[in-house]
């Protein structure tokens, strides 16, 4: 049984609200995932046993070490775990991590157009376009679209480097944050501002006016602990 391998905590259950708050919202469908650093270790992670996201409960979450290896159980995860080690060893100040493929993102990922902050919401993005990881340019034409080694988790830390998202082409994104509830509303906001784009564009607009990075920072600092959006999301899903 999980019960004597993870002690119920704060962070336990904010990440299995997380789950389902992003399933409902259409950020997660059956796939991608969402992990949690463990507050009484920083050098482990928890995460879902490849549950859909919507079903993951606090009996489905196990603890992880940033190799990416099973802590005290035998119970699978997502195939790309390697994201989460890897991004939670390259960045000591992350304790969450959202990765997900919504379509809103995607165009953003195969095209030209950068991705960046027209709404306020979003500013943090930062100013400058959202970098985008190309699996191909570091380990060839033919290799799988998903991230499957530490290697390959590693070369994404890197592309993300200190941003708060990194876009994955033909893929999707990975969001971080500094607190499960954080990263819920940077997903939220990510995707929505790329649906907000996508019509600004549609509607012709050839220069869009941006959220430049003072904008975002003074937004940010009020809002970045993401408390009102976490209780408007919990109150959606209470009893579901």
């Amino acid at each position: 049984m999980p019960g004597h391998l993870i002690a119920p905590t704060s962070v336990l259950a904010e990440l299995v609200l997380a789950n389902r708050m992003l399933a409902h919202e259409g950020i997660l469908d059956g796939y991608g995932h969402v992990s949690a650093r463990c507050d009484d270790d920083p050098q482990r992670y928890l995460i879902g046993d490849a549950s859909p996201p919507g079903n993951v409960r606090a009996q489905n979450v196990f603890r992880w070490n940033l190799d990416n290896e099973p802590v005290g159980h035998t119970r699978p995860t997502y195939g790309e775990r390697f994201i989460h080690g890897c991004i939670y060893r390259a960045r000591p100040d992350v304790q969450a991590i959202v990765h997900c493929h919504a379509p809103a993102l995607i165009p953003f990922t195969v095209s030209e157009i950068p991705l960046r902050p027209i709404f306020h919401m979003a500013g943090f993005q930062g100013e400058a376009p959202l970098p985008v990881f190309e699996i191909r340019d570091r380990f060839g034409p033919d290799t799988a679209i998903t991230i499957n080694t530490n290697e390959q988790g590693n070369a994404l830390a890197e592309s993300l480097g200190e941003r708060a998202a990194v876009l994955m082409r033909g893929h999707g994104a990975t969001i971080v944050a500094t607190s499960v509830p954080q990263a819920v509303l940077y997903a939220v906001y990510a995707v929505l501002n790329a649906q907000m784009l996508t019509t600004t564009l549609l509607l012709g607009a050839k220069h869009p006016t941006y959220v430049n990075d003072a904008e975002g920072r003074n937004l940010m600092s009020k809002v970045r602990d993401g408390s009102r959006t976490w209780d408007y999301l919990a109150h959606l899903i209470e009893g579901r």
